[in-house]
């Protein structure tokens, strides 16, 4: 089983092609929407090695209803003969319809023709959904992306599909500062609440400013107390860290939320993920909401 598969596939909008380029990024032979007719074709080509890259990744989605059907006909045959893993990407449909929205772009299946197809995007948001379940019954790492940053879904991707297989066995944990305000990220497995820590943003010289500044830091770190939260959650996260690896978990989310997600998070994250780095740890920082007003 030399060579390896990795097939994306999800809602449109949920970020198949920021997956896409990451694995080509990673040196996988990408081939993007692939029909139902050419599917029997491809898997005979892969089983026979005729790629030279033994590294292969194809995009599947509900434009062609056949493919679906046709790839979990093929499943069982590729997966015991290659690596395959099934990458699922979705996210809220609010979250998909503001996405849209926001690019001006139409949904792939409200531009296919025909009487069935769906008048309005909610429409198009649902059958894509229903289309697509017989892959996401067969994926294996089903990725919410309705918080995640392209920037962030790229780094994920890349950790989880890493050729370097000493990477590949080890746990990679992902700290994440976000503001209260507009709710906690669905894709932590912990959160911390430091808004019990004295807000930044009451200070009329701090207020436009972020956590990643020197006057903010000084004023969050002025209070002792942050640093004995930081070196408790630090012991904490080092306790769990060979126990979530040997358990075989490739990441670990952790969310340290503020008010707005602009100050005092901001500071606390980047100051952990330094100690955590300082002790040997694969560690990842994202700020979700530092710059929004």
């Amino acid at each position: 089983m030399g060579a390896r598969l990795v097939v994306v596939s999800g809602m449109a909008g949920a970020g198949k092609t920021v997956a896409v380029d990451a694995l080509e990024d990673l040196g996988f032979y990408c081939i993007d929407n692939l029909p139902a007719v050419l599917l029997d074709s491809f898997v005979e080509n892969l089983l026979g090695g005729k790629f030279l890259s033994g590294k292969v990744a194809i995009a599947l989605d509900s434009r062609d209803p056949d493919v679906p059907v046709a790839f979990e006909r093929l499943y069982d045959r590729l997966a015991s003969n290659v690596h395959v893993d099934v990458l699922f990407l979705e996210a809220l449909e609010d979250v998909l319809v503001k996405r849209f929205r926001e690019t001006r772009r139409a949904h792939p299946l409200n531009l296919v023709s025909g009487s069935a197809s769906p008048q309005t995007l909610l429409e198009a948001i649902k059958l894509d959904t229903q289309i697509l379940s017989p892959i996401r019954n067969r994926a294996k790492k089903i990725v919410d992306t309705s918080e995640m940053t392209a920037h962030y879904l790229r780094s994920l991707v890349r950790q989880a599909f890493a050729a370097d297989a000493v990477l590949q066995s080890e746990l990679r944990l992902n700290i994440v500062s976000f503001g209260f305000k507009y709710g906690i990220p669905k894709d932590v497995e912990t959160t911390f609440d430091v808004r019990c820590f004295k807000n930044p943003y009451y200070e009329e010289s701090l207020r436009r400013l972020t956590g990643f500044s020197r006057e903010v830091q000084e004023f969050v770190f002025a209070d002792k107390n942050v640093d004995e939260f930081i070196n408790k959650v630090f012991d904490f996260l080092s306790f769990m860290y060979p126990l979530y690896r040997s358990e075989g978990k490739s990441y670990f989310s952790v969310g340290i939320g503020c008010t707005g997600g602009k100050h005092r998070s901001v500071a606390i994250v980047e100051r952990l993920t330094q100690k955590l780095r300082e002790a040997g740890i694969l560690v990842h920082s994202e700020h979700r909401h530092f710059d929004r007003e």
